[in-house]
């Protein structure tokens, strides 16, 4: 099984070295298994990441693109082109966790009708290695992605090629929302999303995270609109009770404890063992 992971970068230099550790490490139980890392940087970039995409083979190439998503996309187009089995993509200021890809792979092994399969994640501070949060979710419902928040977090998800084939690419349309619509399209038409009760990569906290951007609630808000709802709709509000609902009767809030490898901002493996909250303010 081969696993194409697509990180796009702009003016990322500061965070992509831990990103490209975590994708080289990685160890998987089948022989037969392996793992290209595809880094896309855009044109725009002011200062490169040619020396350490290269330090650790990764596939790489600078592009003109419109976006994050057009990067991803085409990315993602080149992993298919080449044969990858199972897709995804991880950011600059991500991390994958030890492991994560053996198990995603035995995972698919195990279950040939899931098309997508996600897990938990760690949040962390990529500047200090701090590990802030660990979220846990919980099975992915088309009601609850329709008519509320995305809670596939990129970094966790990864899905066969033909469901990216038949359901991707991305809306251009959408800069900050277009993953949220690619999941909906594919669950949508039946594909299976399988969530794994595994953390299975790190989000980093930077203070300037797309997803917080004051334009992501107006792409939120378009999006529930092509859905046929809205934010005030009894569909949203039934949607965000039962999603916390069923989020509690699993266990998902309350503190964990947690035993992984976080990567320092120079590479370097930290051992973390402790106690930590779910809590996040855009819970």
């Amino acid at each position: 099984m081969k696993f194409g992971i697509v990180t796009p970068l702009l003016d990322a230099r500061r965070f992509f070295r831990p990103c490209a550790v975590s994708l080289k490490s990685a160890r998987f139980n089948e022989g037969g298994d392996s793992l290209v890392h595809y880094v896309r940087e855009s044109s725009r970039s002011q200062t490169t990441c040619a020396d350490i995409a290269a330090e650790f083979g990764c596939d790489y190439a600078v592009r003109d693109d419109s976006g994050i998503y057009d990067a991803i996309g085409g990315g993602l187009d080149d992993a298919c082109r080449d044969g990858a089995d199972i897709l995804g993509w991880l950011n600059a200021d991500e991390q994958a966790l030890p492991g994560a890809h053996a198990v995603v792979a035995e995972t698919f092994r195990k279950q040939p009708s899931a098309g997508i399969v996600f897990g938990d994640y760690l949040m962390h501070d990529p500047a200090t290695a701090q590990v802030l949060s660990a979220r846990r979710e919980i099975p992915a419902r088309l009601f609850y992605l329709r008519h509320g928040v995305n809670y596939l977090m990129s970094c966790a998800v990864f899905f066969r090629r033909e469901v990216w084939i038949e359901y991707g690419g991305f809306d251009l349309s959408y800069r900050l929302v277009a993953d949220k619509k690619f999941y909906i399209s594919a669950l949508s038409a039946g594909v299976q999303a399988l969530h794994i009760r595994r953390y299975l990569a790190a989000y980093g906290v930077t203070g300037v995270n797309a997803s917080l951007a004051p334009s992501a609630s107006a792409e939120q808000a378009r999006l529930r609109a092509e859905n046929g709802t809205s934010r005030d709709s009894l569909a949203y509000k039934t949607a965000s009770i039962f999603r916390a609902a069923e989020k509690f009767a699993r266990g998902c809030y309350g503190s964990r404890k947690i035993a992984s490898t976080i990567l320092n901002a120079d590479g370097s493996p930290l051992e973390f063992r402790g106690r930590v909250g779910t809590a996040w303010r855009n819970n």
